[in-house]
Order: structure tokens, then C-alpha cells, then sequence
């Protein structure tokens, strides 16, 4: 990513390691969620312990900024948010390693548990 001069590649390869880092924690959990807001939402609402609000925000923004590079070239993405995604995927994708890392049968359980519930509007 820190090699790629391309403005939209830097913005599309940012968000793609931001999201499979995400995806890598949902699997760990045993969920493969393939539509990239529903995994956002996972994120918001089964992970909030692990992630904070603008954390989530942000990789949303980034979905939408690599949208816009790939399918809208006429729409300006700016420099100052493109570097911020720079900077924001590596973290991301160790603050996920860490989270998959420390996750055992019993956090993946509630974890489940959880989404369950959830699922059958009782959460």
C-alpha cells in the first residue's frame, strides 16, 4: 500500500485490509459474512467491545471512498483522507490479530451467542 503511487489503488488496497482483517475476526467466530456493510454492522454492534464507534465509522467511510475510486473516477477522494487510511489499515489489521489472538471457545461462545439472539430480534 505504501508503495502503490496510484491514488485509487492506495484507497482500495487500505480498505480491502482493513475489511479482510475484519473478516478474519468474523471467521475466527465462525460467521462468513460476504456483504461488506453487513460486516461493518457486525463490527458496530457484535464487536463493540473491541472496536470503537469511529473505528467502525471509519472503515465505512473507506468502503465509500473505494467505491467512489473505483466506479466514480470524476469524484476527488482528498489526500488528507487517503493518508489517514494509509496510516489506519496496518493498525487495523494488528489491533484484529490481537483480537483473534486472545478470543477463546468461551468468547467465541457468547460471541454466538450473542448474534443469536440478536438474530431472533431478542437482542
Amino acid at each position: 500500500m505504501q508503495t502503490i503511487t496510484a491514488h485509487d489503488w492506495k484507497i482500495t488496497t487500505a480498505y480491502y485490509a482493513m475489511y479482510f482483517s475484519l473478516y478474519a475476526v468474523l471467521t475466527r467466530i465462525g460467521i462468513r459474512c460476504e456483504n461488506h456493510s453487513c460486516t461493518i454492522l457486525l463490527m458496530e454492534r457484535l464487536l463493540s467491545k473491541y472496536f470503537t464507534p469511529a473505528e467502525a465509522a471509519l472503515v465505512e467511510k473507506a468502503r465509500g471512498a473505494r467505491v467512489d475510486a473505483q466506479y466514480y473516477v470524476s469524484r476527488e477522494i482528498p489526500d488528507l483522507f487517503c493518508d489517514e487510511l494509509i496510516r489506519a489499515a496496518p493498525r487495523l489489521l494488528v489491533r484484529c490479530g490481537g483480537i483473534i489472538d486472545g478470543m477463546n471457545e468461551k468468547t467465541i461462545g457468547a460471541l454466538r451467542e450473542r448474534l443469536t439472539e440478536a438474530l431472533r430480534g431478542e437482542g
